[in-house]
């Protein structure tokens, strides 16, 4: 795919340069891979490089003439930053365990189409996060149906000094990976906090959704049902602090050495009463550190197999907008939000539990 940039100037530093393999060398760079025969801070030098032309300064050039530089072409530089992060966010994703066994992404970048095919179930639900809040709606589909997921515009601030990396005092990897981080961070949240949502919203009876003291039998049992209405295995999925509470409810005297490291390095056990345990990170609201997002006192109980019940589109088409203004920010710094619009959805098509412990 060809870029088209907006700027002749930039356009010009790109009409002899392949932009895709610059890309690359940006994207390995940010991931901590050099190329053979490259150190990191040659990897550094020759994207510095490239931006200086981009900028139309010298590499000498004071800092004053420097800053007056990116205002000038802030958009040049974002147009060639955007790609590198969008797709540093999609192979994040890839790696994350969470996401490989219960998450189905798709990306326009990737040629994908924003259809999904759900078959028919005795339980459906579509359950669209948008903005700050986390209210689902349930929508019964017939048989082999697909449906499209909703997609927003979702953005995440970050501090930085794009002028420290041009100046050499701060590497490119640390840069974007601050972009990455907090973009990352803000999906995530959505993500957990749609799981944990779920179970309120949807679940018919009592027979799947369990309050009160934490009680091994009630639990096992809640399990076993849960397996037995899907034919799969089950898994319980909460925070570390909502599965620690498990040990508690087996006598772990007569468990091997290995596993006693294993909780003295985890807290917890992989396994309880041979059930899979599944962490859901913990995560405080933005700019909060009190108000969690994933409740602590909730167990998930989810069947397993081909359960990818959370479906993220990525509809792509990166912005990254700049504060520049020293009313704003006293200091002289910048501050950018990557903006990019996706889609997340929450999709159970199976019958799974939910145990509040009070």
């Amino acid at each position: 795919m060809k870029i088209v940039f907006s700027n002749e100037n930039t356009r010009k530093v790109f009409a002899d340069r392949d932009i895709h393999e610059f890309s690359q060398l940006m994207y390995e760079t940010a991931k901590g891979v050099t190329r053979d025969g490259h150190s990191k801070e040659q990897c550094n030098d020759e994207i510095r490089k490239v931006f200086y032309d981009v900028l139309q300064v010298a590499p000498d050039c004071s800092r004053k003439e420097l800053r007056r530089a990116i205002r000038r072409h802030k958009t040049d530089v974002f147009e060639v930053i955007e790609e590198t992060v969008e797709n540093l966010l999609v192979s994040g994703w890839g790696e994350n365990p969470f996401f490989n066994e219960f998450v189905e992404i798709k990306s326009m970048a990737l040629g994908d189409t924003n259809e999904f095919y759900v078959p028919d179930e005795s339980i459906l639900t579509v359950s669209e996060v948008s903005g700050n809040h986390h209210d689902l709606f349930r929508q019964r589909l017939g048989e082999g149906r697909t449906f499209a997921v909703k997609t927003s515009w979702y953005s995440a601030k970050i501090y930085a000094e794009y002028e420290l990396f041009m100046a050499g005092k701060v590497d490119w990897a640390n840069f974007v990976q601050k972009i990455y981080e907090a973009f990352d961070k803000k999906v995530n949240d959505m993500v957990y906090a749609a799981v944990m949502a779920a179970g309120n919203k949807v679940l018919p009876t009592s027979q799947f959704t369990k309050t009160g003291s934490l009680n091994k039998d009630t639990l096992l049992t809640l399990v076993e049902d849960v397996q037995a209405a899907n034919g799969a295995e089950a898994v319980i999925m909460g925070t570390k602090a909502a599965l620690s509470k498990l040990t508690a409810l087996s006598d772990v005297s007569w468990i091997s050495d290995s596993m006693k490291q294993e909780r003295h390095t985890t807290g917890r056990l992989a396994l309880w009463e041979g059930v899979r345990l599944v962490e859901i990170p913990q995560s405080f609201a933005p700019n909060d550190t009190t108000t969690k997002l994933v409740d602590n006192n909730k167990l998930l109980i989810m069947p397993v197999a081909d359960n990818k019940f959370i479906k993220i589109y990525d509809e792509g088409d990166a912005q990254v907008r700049e504060i520049n203004d020293s009313a704003t920010n006293m200091d002289m710094t910048i501050e950018y939000e990557y903006q990019q619009k996706m889609g997340v959805a929450t999709i159970i098509g199976r019958r799974f539990g939910m145990y509040t412990i009070e």
